[in-house]
């Protein structure tokens, strides 16, 4: 039996471009410490195997201080092995991270199809690296299983959702691959552990959520493989998340009543969370929602971005006997609007034109309908 300790798609020095130059530099920080913990976790449960299956940076680039953070990192795990087998994103060239710094005993890189033997825990650690941006074959098929009666495991980036550029495979490459246990990555939604025929792997997804795209905490994976089982389960190490929320504030005449609403629709949501509110539903007058209006401090996201998707719908009635530009501005939105289906963009971009213009004509803000989110 042997613990392992799995994660993938760190992204290290990612660049953050949805937040300032300052929040970017906040988050990247949060991002080396969710590494670090994991690899202070790994260490505390006395973990025999650390694996990064790809992509431990966003780039080629890696800054200096997480070079030295890197090293300083790898050289405290003393016994603990660890495995790199570099990706799409951190290719193994000559002038990479990889192939200039000076890395502690302990670790290992992969190159193109390497194995290594570690006799003392009957494992044999077998690792695929990207050497460029792209790889057109499968980083699973093709291996030769030297000792099948010693535990088996493969390292490596791949593609199992289709992709042909980033290492694909397929589910029959692994159920014929014979390892006994396959660490991918390239991946960012964990896969939790799966199995094909006898042979059990994992996407352990992304170490922390960098966008929208990638919502919910993350984490990666730890636990025991022996031969014929698999007892390894997800851990969270993110230190925040993204979410998405929609809420429906239909009938609502005021804002202060639409604040109200959404205020209890997004309680679960807290300072670890970047929220992308949605708002829908047909409202009485038109009103605009900052994000800072909703609320600052622990009880709310720390980054909140509003899609206003509601539309106005004002009292015909009144209308009909009013000749103000307002009256005469709404008649003329709705003849278009009138034949369109709602969930049209023609109509949602009628709409959204016709609250700013109800909300221009009885003189309320509009100078900030297009600030897509702020850090509340």
């Amino acid at each position: 039996m042997v613990k392992i300790f799995h994660c993938a798609d760190v992204h290290l020095d990612s660049p953050f471009s949805l937040y300032s130059p300052r929040e970017a530099e906040k988050r990247r920080t949060e991002l080396r410490g969710a590494f670090t913990s994991a690899l202070m976790y790994a260490r505390e449960k006395k973990a025999d195997i650390f694996i990064i299956s790809g992509d431990l940076f966003d780039s080629e680039f890696v800054t200096r201080d997480t070079r030295e953070l890197l090293l300083r990192e790898f050289a405290k795990c003393g016994d603990m092995k660890i495995f790199i087998a570099p990706g799409n994103h951190d290719p193994f060239t000559p002038s990479s991270f990889y192939a200039t710094a000076d890395f502690p005993e302990n670790v290992h890189i992969f190159g193109e199809r390497e194995m290594v033997s570690l006799d003392e825990l009957g494992v044999d650690v077998y690792g695929f690296g990207f050497g460029s941006s792209n790889y057109l074959s499968s980083t699973v098929a093709g291996w030769s299983i030297r000792d099948k009666s010693r535990i088996n495991i493969l390292v490596t980036h791949g593609d199992l959702s289709g992709s042909d550029t980033n290492g694909p495979i397929t589910k029959q490459d692994i159920a014929s691959s014979g390892f006994d246990y396959i660490a991918l990555g390239h991946i960012h939604k964990p896969s939790g552990v799966l199995c094909e025929n006898g042979t059990f792997y994992a996407y352990p997804g992304c170490i922390e959520g960098r966008g929208f795209d990638e919502l919910g905490y993350k984490g990666a994976l730890f636990g025991t493989l022996e031969k014929g089982s698999a007892d390894i389960r997800t851990l969270r190490f993110s230190k925040s998340r993204y979410e998405l929320a929609t809420v429906d504030i239909s009938g609502v005449g005021e804002k202060l009543e639409a604040l109200d609403i959404i205020r209890q629709a997004i309680r679960p949501y807290t300072d670890d969370t970047a929220l992308r509110l949605t708002l829908v539903g047909e409202v009485k007058n038109a009103f605009v929602i900052l994000p800072n209006e909703i609320g600052r401090g622990c009880e709310y996201p720390y980054y909140i971005e509003i899609i206003d998707e509601t539309f106005v719908t004002p009292d015909m009635a009144e209308l009909e006997r009013s000749n103000t530009l307002k009256g005469i501005f709404v008649r003329k939105m709705l003849e278009q609007t009138d034949s369109l289906d709602k969930e049209s963009e023609e109509y949602k971009m009628l709409a959204l034109a016709m609250k700013y213009g109800i909300a221009a004509l009885e003189d309320r803000s509009v100078a900030d309908y297009d600030k897509g989110g702020e850090r509340a």
